[in-house]
């Protein structure tokens, strides 16, 4: 799967999620009044005639080659969300926040984000077939632990990177375990109005971490 219609990397694991084992003791331990809020959406895009349609994905499904899908993130409190993506061949990148530099002080409340960020950029699904995991997940305090690895990560060797993504992807699955019981499922709300095309979103409230984790099989 590739960024269409621009050039892009090749995506058959797509993942939402957080570390653990490596950061079991990342920074987690907000405040009991501390509140996760925002919505999330995935939508995937489809030709009916003229008319362009934006389906929305919320559980494990299969999408052919040729299909394409755009994700969406809306802030409605202060809190810290990623997206992570986990490819084929073992590789990493943190689809949101655009630019952690600027994280979370460029991230207004009740702004919409979508990935790719470029207005008219959508994912496409690119041959060969495979598939596609999502990671979505967010903390009341920043992951800081998990940004280091990510930067990391990106000075590693690309002979060494395969390694260093299994390590990432092992901690954040770990992680979700961990929290799975606390994990709460959301309330289906519009997002991504400002693109002309709803699609049925997530709306979350949480108090210290979330996650949702999403398979794409790729045929």
């Amino acid at each position: 799967m590739s960024r269409g219609p621009w050039q892009g990397y090749f995506w058959r694991v797509f993942s939402v999620g957080l570390l653990c084992s490596m950061f079991g003791a990342m920074p987690l331990q907000a405040q009991e009044n501390a509140t996760i809020h925002f919505r999330w959406g995935f939508g995937v895009f489809a030709q009916e005639g003229k008319a362009t349609t934006l389906t929305s994905i919320k559980e494990d499904t299969t999408l052919k080659t040729g299909q394409e899908f755009k994700l969406f993130v809306e802030l409605l409190a202060p809190c810290y969300v990623y997206v992570l993506h986990h490819g084929p061949q073992e590789e990493v990148q943190l689809l949101f926040p655009y630019d952690r530099a600027r994280f979370p002080a460029d991230y207004p409340i009740g702004k919409v984000y979508a990935m790719p960020s470029e207005h008219d950029a959508r994912y496409r699904i690119n041959a060969p077939a495979g598939r596609e995991t999502f990671y979505i997940f967010a903390a009341a305090q920043r992951l800081t632990e998990l940004e280091q690895q990510l930067d990391a990560y990106a000075t590693t060797p690309p002979v060494d990177q395969p390694r260093v993504a299994a390590a990432i992807v092992k901690d954040v699955r770990n992680l979700i375990r961990q929290h799975r019981a606390a994990v709460q499922p959301g309330r289906p709300v519009p997002i991504a109005g400002n693109l002309r095309l709803d699609v049925e979103g997530v709306e979350i409230q949480a108090q210290t971490f979330y996650s949702k984790t999403i398979t794409i099989e790729h045929q």
